[in-house]
């Protein structure tokens, strides 16, 4: 389909005060002047003002941006159609093109794609498009935009070189192997492999920050029923998303929500209170409440101050024990605590603080490039094993015939990350999971 040219909307679908319909292709210029009013000659870059004219009919007045594929975001020959934000005018355009036969609707991230394909960006590069369109915190936008220059890619061709370097190294010994020279001596290479294993260690370890980058911290509301964790989300949303009475067992269900606490993405995860039940209903949800404790980054496990019963008090590097109805009872004192009163919004804000403080301690100070996508830990890790390989064989005295296979394919995974190796099934699934308009 590469030759073929593609048109959709790239703009956000619906109602607004401008669409923006992206048209890529060889032969995409030719294309629009048959139907653009402005016959002025084209250079690229430049916006040009006039009306696209269909069967002597003005469809809309539009103003046409053109570019080169120099510098076109695909590196083919491409343009965008400024129309006004009209869905049945961008609809009347896209048929227009679609029904001349040189024009198609684009795959899901067709045009992203068609950049990597050109060489304009490699596949990390191109992942970072769409961790772009979705970040839903500072630092998720600042790291996607780190990736989308390039900084990851360049220090994995920083790797990549000194993983070259070490297999030149060998294979020269190879080839002299019957001469009498002096060799790298093997401690030394020793070193190579070590500083080489330490660098994809970092780079794996990095990923629970990016984790944390991407998709956010997960902070659970724990307790016993009545302690106040509704009160406590709808303190922490400032508006009443949970409903809250004096029934004990009120939430059942898991309710989900986010906010923004210093730049992190934080997903606020009420729970059923938890008690012993006959109740199935409420019995599945105390459950799932369960579970989700289980996998919280942060399990703020939430106290009753006006009947405080020490028993509830609990330990961990992750929990919070939240002394709830301070404007009750502010005397109390226990570890890893905080009084709050969701009442009169007492302590909420150093809730806050406490909860990016304990994340902040416990992670990885982050590289200028960390990991954020599970396919590129997977990807770190298998490289890891197979310099682990060579290495061992190294340890066991084997000749270079042996050790260089292993490191050699470690090189070769490390490439499916910027798209060097990876097979098009992997990049298409990839680009399948982009925007039409991306």
């Amino acid at each position: 389909m590469k030759d073929k040219i593609i048109a959709a909307l790239a703009s956000a679908p619906g109602i607004g005060g401008v669409s923006i319909i992206r048209v890529s292709g060889d032969g995409s210029h030719n294309l629009i002047k048959n139907f653009f009013s402005n016959k002025k000659k084209i250079k690229s870059g430049r916006f040009y003002y006039g009306n696209f004219i269909y069967n002597n009919e003005i469809i809309d007045e539009v103003i046409v941006l053109f570019f080169n594929k120099k510098f076109s975001y695909t590196g083919e020959e491409s343009l965008e159609i400024n129309t006004h934000g009209s869905p049945l005018i961008v609809k009347k355009i896209l048929d227009i093109l679609y029904g001349t036969g040189m024009v198609v609707e684009p795959l899901p991230g067709e045009f992203t794609q068609r950049r990597f394909m050109n060489g304009k960006i490699d596949l990390v590069q191109a992942e970072a498009v769409t961790d772009l369109i979705h970040s839903e915190s500072e630092l998720s936008l600042k790291q996607s935009k780190e990736q989308l220059k390039g900084v990851l890619s360049e220090e994995l061709l920083d790797i990549k070189n000194e993983i070259t370097s070490l297999i030149s190294t060998l294979e020269l010994e190879l080839d002299f192997s019957e001469e009498d020279l002096d060799f790298t001596p093997r401690s030394e290479i020793d070193e190579k492999f070590s500083k080489l294993l330490d660098i994809l260690n970092n780079f794996i370890s990095s990923y629970e920050t990016g984790k944390i980058y991407n998709e956010g911290i997960k902070v659970v509301l724990s307790g016993k029923v009545n302690a106040g964790k509704s009160s406590l989300l709808n303190r922490l949303l400032k508006e009443n998303r949970a409903i809250v009475t004096d029934i004990e067992g009120t939430t059942r269900d898991i309710i989900e929500e986010r906010i923004s606490i210093r730049g992190y993405l934080v997903r606020i995860i009420d729970t059923a209170g938890l008690r012993k039940t006959d109740d199935i209903v409420e019995s599945e949800g105390i459950k799932r409440s369960l579970e989700h404790i289980e996998n919280g980054d942060i399990v703020l496990n939430i106290i009753d101050g006006s009947k405080f019963d020490p028993n509830l008090v609990k330990s961990g590097n992750n929990i919070i024990n939240v002394l709830n109805k301070a404007d009750l009872n502010d005397s109390l004192e226990c570890e890893n605590s905080i009084k709050i009163s969701c009442k009169d919004g007492r302590g909420i804000s150093d809730l806050k603080d406490m909860i990016i403080d304990i994340v902040e301690k416990n992670m990885i100070k982050p590289r200028s490039a960390i990991l954020t996508n599970k396919r590129h830990l997977d990807i770190v890790k298998r490289a890891r094993q197979s310099i682990e390989l060579a290495r061992e064989s190294l340890t066991f005295g084997m000749n270079n015939e042996v050790i260089i296979p292993d490191i050699k394919m470690g090189l070769d995974i490390l490439g499916e990350l910027t798209g060097e190796t990876t097979s098009l099934d992997i990049i298409n699934n990839i680009f399948a999971n982009f925007c039409i308009g991306k």
